[in-house]
């Protein structure tokens, strides 16, 4: 009784910790770190997120300039936009009371700290809506562990909204009953500020609950027109205060994810409707859902019956009903109507995780649910028991008998949600609120419930062990740190090995790689032109030439030793580069290593600007020809006639084992056989080889190995590449070997290129005559001198000509232009000059202005308030 009565007294508290408690245990069970050798890295947390974590860190502690731009964002561009997607929640310190190697176990704790209150912000609402007892932890943890929330769980920066969204609703709710808006602002500002994208979504939804809470309340037209009116100055003035965030990163949003709005749509439903109804059922998910299922709705048996009841109990009026009837319409529409769906994702098709905007959905059902279920204190009667069985049944009996519907659920956790349903029905028949004991029951089965759906849904995927995490990203930091401490000043540093795109802001250098919703275009586009991996949304430099590298400036090397004294880490390589090794006469160095890396020099880099002839001006790169690209950029920076640097070599006649040729196509003989393709050819010189690969390997439909040593191919590219395929020595025969993984392969690209490697060179010095010496790195800015020798020449730099940047030239400012639809280049006079430059995110300042005067009408608007005028006096 004692403890009954402590928790009857802390409820909320009870809501906070119930779904951390629950979610806790699972993950100790599951043996996550430190419990065991797991982690929560799975998908995009593993492979994006957790590397964004790492980069707040270290903005936090002693880099601030970082919130808006980072020279490791590929080759450097704006972050204040990335913030505003993925990094303004205040959870986020959580890493801050974590040493850098357990990033992994602070995102655990973010997770939980999540998950508890999301359930406490649904059991605040809950208790404004007139709910008691311990209904409240119940409820919470049902919508703090609903199937959209357990589906998302790697999603972390979508939470901070939907913990937002019963906040928000509250605050509608006073507006309506006592025209009080202040909680309705100061909660729609929090989830603008937090994470604006999932907030879009929380906006459409609030104008419908909104017409939804009126027709509830409704206290006549008067009364309703003072409300509609408070309700649209709040939200202008939430919006407004959040100016500072929002109006920089619609900007962002308009060179980077709003380019691919989509404008032309089509009115067809994207799935056959019945299919929705598998998501009511427990664990109903898996990771084959992931890119392309139905909207993820589970709320448990006990909510589910409360919403069918909704629309038939008398006590709700008609009005209230028929408005929440269409209500239920539109956003079911929304979930399967092509147009309806772009218009709750910004006129964008979500790329993966669709369907992101049904937490509001979860909430929908949960407002209607425990609304019914409030007015039926002493249970339900006969007819209402045998409209929620047959409904359920029916649901149930339907989604058994399509099983190839309906992959994703098994014919237990059918009748997992059966019984759990009748379990539910009868504490609905034999229940009576008088007794302390029934709030206990219903708290005990939603608790259940929900431990069981989080259980199987999340038992179907799989994570990144903390060790192959930690070994990595701890390998590449010795590396780094081996490299940084001994050579200093500014460069980039490559790698053969990727664990991520992100790799740089995990670690904090200067790398090239990138993978970020906030992506500017351009940046894969010229990657691909030079023959390296991109897509929308990242870009890995995976196959670079003595070329490229000299270019973007990666001055130092990591490459994985893989000899007998080497641990044998978690070390994924993704290319293979035996020009490091002193093959192809290239002249990179090995200055070093650690345990498990070895460190290597390019004695061709050019840094982050040198003095290039304005030719460069008018060079135009052409999609899917690398060779030509690379050979237009060496002779345009130099000033030079188009010189023909990559000759093509003889391959053999390919040898083809259980495959056929059809025109360039080679198909496998059968499904099962293991078909190959080889060819052979001879070096005749020390210059580098390198074999160019087509668009169409992409996606793992082929592996290649070159005397029986495997090639790496990266698995993700849309233009051509070129692999380094250099011998140890001339002369000797190189046996190529490439394995079709799928059913065909489009072979019509293929071709072997040797490179003039004196030519390379002696052009390459020429542009080391006049580097950009820089003398100052700022976390936003650069500072440095230049010497131009000749007349008709620019300071051609490898940094993102960006809006926002703010140039001088000896004192004055001037407006860069951009070289190859990317680079910054400053045109110089003859003569020694000082280059200063200093990144501001365009519109900042403007939103600042914005959020400054929209808070001071919001003081001003309390302040003539009775509350604000008691208050004063």
């Amino acid at each position: 009784m004692r403890a009954y009565r402590f928790l009857s007294k802390h409820l909320l508290a009870l809501a906070l910790l119930a779904p951390i408690l629950i979610m806790g245990t699972y993950f100790i069970g599951c043996g996550v770190y430190p419990f065991g050798k797991s982690s929560l890295l799975t998908v995009d947390m593993g492979q994006q997120y957790i590397d964004f974590y790492s980069y707040f860190r270290e903005t936090v502690f002693g880099h601030p300039g970082q919130l808006f731009f980072a020279f490791n964002k590929d080759l450097g561009g704006d972050m204040y936009g990335v913030f505003a997607y993925y990094l303004l929640s205040p959870f986020n310190f959580i890493v801050c009371l974590f040493p850098k190697s357990m990033l992994d176990v602070a995102i655990m704790a973010i997770t939980l700290a999540k998950y508890g209150c999301a359930s406490l912000a649904m059991a605040f609402y809950l208790k404004h809506r007139g709910w008691s007892g311990f209904w409240l932890p119940g409820f919470g943890t049902v919508y703090a562990l609903s199937g959209w929330m357990i589906a998302n769980q790697l999603n972390l920066m979508w939470f901070d909204v939907v913990i937002c969204l019963p906040l928000v609703a509250y605050g509608v709710d006073l507006i309506v009953a006592q025209h009080r808006p202040w909680p309705f602002i100061g909660w729609l500002l929090v989830a603008l500020i937090t994470n604006y994208y999932m907030a879009w979504m929380l906006c459409l939804f609030i104008i419908g609950y909104f017409g939804y809470a009126n027709c509830r309340d409704w206290a006549g037209p008067k009364h309703a027109l003072q409300a509609i009116w408070r309700f649209a100055l709040g939200a202008l003035l939430a919006g407004g205060m959040a100016a500072v965030v929002l109006l920089p990163t619609l900007f962002q949003l308009t060179q980077s994810k709003g380019t691919y709005t989509v404008t032309k749509m089509t009115w067809k439903f994207e799935y056959k409707p019945y299919k929705l109804l598998g998501k009511f059922f427990t664990g109903s998910f898996n990771f084959d859902q992931m890119p392309s299922g139905q909207a993820n709705l589970f709320v448990g048996s006990l909510v589910m019956i409360g919403f069918i009841l909704f629309f038939v109990v008398a006590k709700i009026n008609w009005q209230e009903r028929l408005f929440a009837l269409a209500w239920t319409i539109f956003l079911t529409l929304s979930m399967m109507v092509e147009p309806l769906d772009l218009f709750w994702h910004g006129m964008q098709f979500p790329v993966w995780y669709p369907y992101r905007f049904s937490f509001v959905v979860v909430f929908w059902l949960m407002v209607l649910g425990t609304r019914a279920l409030k007015l039926l204190p002493e249970g339900i009667n006969w007819w209402q028991l045998i409209i929620s069985l047959t409904v359920i049944l029916a649901v149930a009996a339907f989604v058994w008998l399509h099983p190839k519907v309906f992959t994703y659920l098994k014919d237990s956790q059918i009748l997992t949600t059966v019984i759990f349903s009748l379990f539910a029905l009868l504490l609905l028949t034999l229940r009576d609120d008088q007794k302390p004991i029934t709030a206990i029951m219903f708290c005990v089965l939603m608790l259940a419930e929900s431990a069981t759906n989080a259980t199987i849904t999340l038992n179907q995927l799989s994570y990144v062990s903390h060790s192959d995490y930690h070994t990595y990203t701890e390998t590449l930091r010795s590396g780094v740190n081996a490299i940084e401490s001994k050579h200093s000043g500014t460069y980039r540093i490559g790698k053969t090995m990727l664990r991520t795109k992100n790799d740089a802001m995990q670690i904090g250098y200067m790398g090239t790689d990138q993978f970020n919703s906030m992506f500017e275009p351009s940046v894969p586009k010229l990657f691909g032109q030079l023959g390296q991996s991109a897509g929308d949304g990242f870009v890995a430099y995976t196959n670079g030439t003595v070329i490229t590298d000299a270019f973007l400036d990666l001055k130092y090397w990591l490459n994985p030793k893989f000899d007998a004294s080497t641990s044998v880490p978690f070390i994924p390589q993704v290319s293979e580069r035996p020009d490091l090794f002193g093959y192809g006469n290239t002249g990179y160095t090995k200055i070093g290593h650690t345990k498990d890396l070895a460190l290597y020099q390019n004695p061709y880099a050019l840094g982050l600007g040198f003095a290039a002839s304005t030719q460069i001006l008018k060079t135009k790169l052409i999609d899917s020809m690398p060779i030509v690209n690379q050979e237009l950029l060496l002779s345009a920076l130099t000033g030079t006639n188009f010189q023909t640097l990559f000759h093509k070599q003889y391959l053999s006649e390919p040898v083809l084992k259980e495959a056929t040729w059809s025109g360039a196509t080679v198909k496998k003989k059968t499904g099962e056989s293991l078909a190959t393709v080889t060819y052979t050819f001879t070096a005749s010189s020390r210059d580098p080889y390198y074999l160019q690969i087509p668009s169409t390997f992409t996606d793992s439909v082929v592996s290649l190995t070159q005397n029986g040593h495997t090639v790496p191919i990266y698995d993700t590219f849309r233009d051509p590449e070129l692999l380094n395929v250099t011998p140890s020595a001339p002369g000797k025969k190189q046996t190529l070997v490439v394995t079709l993984l799928k059913d065909s392969a489009d072979f019509g690209q293929l071709q072997l290129y040797q490179l003039d490697q004196a030519t390379v060179s002696k052009k390459l010095k020429s542009l080391q005559a006049s580097p950009w010496h820089i003398t100052k790195r700022g976390d936003r800015s650069l500072s440095g001198n230049i010497t131009i020798k000749q007349n008709r020449q620019v300071l051609q730099t490898t940094l993102p000509n960006i809006a926002g940047w703010q140039v001088q030239v000896d004192g004055k400012t001037v407006k860069p232009k951009t070289t190859l639809g990317l680079f910054m280049t400053i045109p110089l006079t003859k003569g020694k000059h000082q280059i200063t430059m200093v990144y501001t995110p365009p519109y900042l300042w403007w939103g600042l202005l914005i959020t400054i005067i929209c808070g001071n009408l919001v003081g001003l608007w309390w302040l003539l308030t009775p509350t604000g005028k008691h208050r004063r006096r």
